[in-house]
């Protein structure tokens, strides 16, 4: 959201520069990311009068004209453009003068004429991008008067990215509070007044009382919708990113941006009967005001008469009933509508509008009627008119309940680390608009304002004294520990170090979003359950994810699809089997494609393969010490045959595998390998112990077994360490060999066999009983014979 620095200073104004102020806003958890001058430097710029203007004697295209500068004579300015004209208020530079892109007015002649300034349009003061002629100022402008003054061009205009759960703040009155709570000072807000008499010549209704449970409306008879915005409202509303139409759509424009309440003016002429605030029928229409017709679903809020639908409730109003010219008679609309009865109705339709910006996020349900009387009375002011009596619907079992919340200084102190002054609190909670409702002499309870949706619990108003007092201005505490504390002594995998171990092996993090197209979910895991959500983002984010997966291969494609054919990336991040907290579970996962090693003069590519993947991952799964089973399954989304399950203590934590060739054709993929483990199966490790080494030589021995062809080697060196042979050290597959010689379903595995001996250099004889204890256990349980 902009705001005006000069439109903020009407309200309050503590003695401070522009630049102090948007950084004071910044800390206190408004983030500022930018404040610019509305306009660039440039001086000697005043407003003249155009006297007389006469074509140049020597020139078709140029005016000869004398101009009223508020000096003792008139200054002679030749002017080239279309509009100038006798009578007319100019920005006149004078000789001397400097503007923009450091051009500089001399004195000049044209055509045998002499020049002593320029008649100066928007664009050449850099007031806009362009401009059609000189730019013609208000018959009231002062003579004289330096244009910087007299259009306030020193203003600033401060860019605020205000969070979700501020949505209080996309208003001037929302960011004067948090400047009077951080200054300690007070705002001053307009007089309102109006003078309303009678009723409206139109009912309401609301039917959904649950999504409306406040709709105010009245009528303004015998408008002039002719006249022109004031120049002082079209400066404040231009300077907040609002573009001017006609009087009336200005005011409730301008009402929005300074009170926070989305308004509504209907031409009270094109209203049929009485309206009623109700959820759309299925099958009707709409045709909105940015030209689109759109076909209602019956879960979104409309405002109709008894013929048709006039707005999208909190969104966006029809054409038909839109205030024109030519309107004389209108009907002003006030509402609260609930937010969640909001929430993605704009997005639904394609639309963003203020409205639903400010009604998704909350807004003010006891500043409706202020609102009101605000846009009535500015009505009056600028377009003349008689105020009927407020038309109201309320249902106050419907409306929000702002439910007291007890804090006690004790509780304050434990998650800030340090003591507050009871007086500093209570100061602030006031400044803040919180109702103290009862105290005592260490603790409060407090009922949080209308506008304030997001203070809950004590933890928000934590948060509220905290970025008062200034989050840099927080001590560091040394944490304590207590001496009867029952420690436990478990390793713990760092995190970071799984993820530095991936990047050493060319690995690069990516993070991608946590909802995903459903066509992925079903791809990938079509067992799963499926969330999804009510208010997408998109189409394509529509459903949250059950594995990691579908970013990765989503990642792999773009990056595909952009010439980078070698892909090794990982993630870490939250999936979901549910909406409940024990239904979600952070995972690893990661995936491989392309070539093992960069093209190089020396041999050829040689293309990644399953073993790649699951080096990768067994690399970190060393961290945690524990055996990890890979024990092949089927799985939807991987390649049958070259897939596994992988289990710890018996519980299946993981997959790995080659993309389904299925995926690959539906996906427009290459051959990728992925794996995808539970961050926890990772992250919990054994307690390191030492290990004495031996300074002695080591014995090995080669092996060659025939086995059968479906016998897994991962069962034949478990079966070899689960011997638990003294001096054992290790055993490593070197060789797998099946064809000649070798009888038809067998295969020969060639095992290395290493032992070592802490004491002294084994004998041959030792170790010979050993390889034989090995044997004979191969042959008893896998029927192994010796090649």
């Amino acid at each position: 959201m902009n705001i005006s620095t000069s439109w903020l200073r009407e309200w309050i104004s503590p003695v401070v520069t522009d630049e102090v102020l948007a950084e004071q806003l910044t800390m206190a958890g408004l983030e500022v990311d930018s404040i610019e001058t509305v306009a660039p430097a440039f001086s000697k710029v005043v407003v003249g009068h155009v006297v007389s203007c006469e074509k140049h004697p020597d020139a078709d295209k140029l005016n000869l004209c004398q101009v009223d500068v508020g000096e003792a004579e008139t200054v002679q300015i030749i002017c080239g453009a279309k509009n100038v004209r006798t009578g007319l208020k100019v920005m006149a530079a004078l000789v001397g003068a400097k503007l923009p892109g450091d051009f500089k007015i001399k004195k000049a002649k044209l055509r045998g004429v002499e020049s002593f300034g320029m008649i100066c349009s928007d664009s050449e003061l850099g007031l806009s991008d362009a401009s059609d002629g000189i730019a013609e100022l208000d018959v009231e402008a002062p003579i004289g008067q330096d244009i910087r003054e007299y259009l306030d061009l020193d203003d600033h205009i401060i860019e605020l990215d205000i969070t979700p759960n501020r949505g209080d703040c996309f208003s001037v009155l929302g960011v004067a509070r948090e400047v009077s709570a951080n200054y300690n000072m007070a705002f001053v807000m307009p007089e309102i007044e109006v003078n309303a008499s009678g009723n409206s010549s139109i009912s309401t209704n609301v039917s959904n009382t649950k999504a409306c449970p406040k709709y105010l409306t009245r009528a303004i008879n015998g408008i002039d919708n002719t006249v022109q915005t004031p120049q002082w409202m079209a400066d404040k509303l231009t300077r907040s990113g609002q573009a001017t139409h006609s009087p009336v759509v200005d005011i409730t424009n301008y009402v929005l941006m300074e009170l926070g309440q989305p308004m509504h003016a209907f031409d009270l002429s094109k209203i049929k009967g009485a309206i009623d605030v109700r959820n759309a029928n299925s099958g009707e229409t709409v045709e909105l005001l940015n030209d689109s017709t759109v076909e209602l679903k019956e879960d979104t809020l409309v405002i109709a008469d008894e013929n048709s639908v006039l707005a999208i409730a909190g969104v966006m109003g029809g054409e038909a009933s839109s205030t024109q010219t030519t309107t004389t008679d209108i009907l002003l609309e006030s509402a609260f509508f609930e937010p969640v009865s909001i929430a993605g109705k704009a997005r639904n339709y394609g639309l963003h509008t203020e409205s639903s910006l400010r009604f998704e996020r909350g807004v003010d349900f006891n500043i409706t009627e202020l609102a009101l009387d605000r846009a009535a009375q500015l009505v009056v002011e600028i377009c003349g008119g008689e105020v009927s009596d407020i038309t109201a619907n309320i249902d106050d079992s419907t409306l929000p309940e702002l439910t007291p919340i007890t804090i006690t200084k004790a509780k304050i102190q434990k998650v800030l680390g340090f003591e507050l002054d009871s007086d500093w609190i209570e100061e602030k909670f006031i400044n803040l608009d919180f109702e103290i409702s009862d105290k005592t002499a260490d603790s409060w309870t407090i009922v949080p304002p209308s506008f304030r949706f997001d203070i809950r619990i004590p933890a928000d108003l934590i948060e509220e004294l905290a970025r008062l007092y200034g989050y840099d201005k927080l001590p560091v505490q040394k944490l304590s520990l207590d001496a009867n504390i029952n420690v436990i002594k478990e390793a713990q995998v760092d995190q970071y170090d799984v993820m530095q171990a991936l990047v050493s092996r060319g690995y690069q993090e990516v993070i991608t979003y946590s909802f995903i197209a459903e066509k992925y979910q079903t791809l990938i895991d079509p067992s799963a359950k499926k969330i999804t959500l009510s208010n997408p983002i998109s189409a394509d984010m529509s459903t949250m994810r059950s594995s990691l997966w579908a970013g990765l291969l989503q990642t792999v494609e773009s990056n595909q699809r952009r010439g980078h054919t070698d892909a090794r990336f990982f993630e870490i991040g939250l999936c979901f089997a549910g909406v409940k907290a024990d239904e979600q579970s952070n995972k690893l996962a990661g995936i491989v494609s392309g070539n093992r090693f960069d093209a190089q003069w020396s041999g050829e590519t040689q293309p990644l393969d399953f073993f790649d993947a699951k080096a990768d991952l067994e690399s970190i799964l060393s961290f945690t010490s524990a055996i990890f089973d890979f024990e092949a399954a089927e799985h939807p989304a991987l390649q049958k045959g070259q897939s596994a399950k992988i289990s710890l203590n018996g519980e299946q934590v993981g997959w790995i595998g080659a993309l389904s060739p299925t995926l690959q054709k539906e996906l427009s993929l290459p051959q990728c390998y992925l794996y995808e483990v539970d961050l926890n199966a990772i992250l919990i490790g054994r307690v390191a112990k030492y290990q004495a080494f031996s300074s002695y030589q080591q014995a090995q021995r080669d092996i060659a077994l025939v086995v059968d062809q479906a016998t897994p080697v991962a069962q034949l060196t478990d079966a070899i360490k689960g011997l638990c042979q003294e001096h054992f050290v290790g055993v490593n597959l070197f060789d797998v060999y099946a064809g000649e010689h070798v009888e038809s379903g067998k295969k020969s595995v060639a095992l290395n066999l290493i032992y070592q001996s802490l004491e002294a250099t084994l004998a041959d004889e030792e170790v010979n009983t050993k390889v034989d204890e090995v044997l004979s256990l191969m042959q008893d349980k896998f029927s192994a014979t010796l090649r």
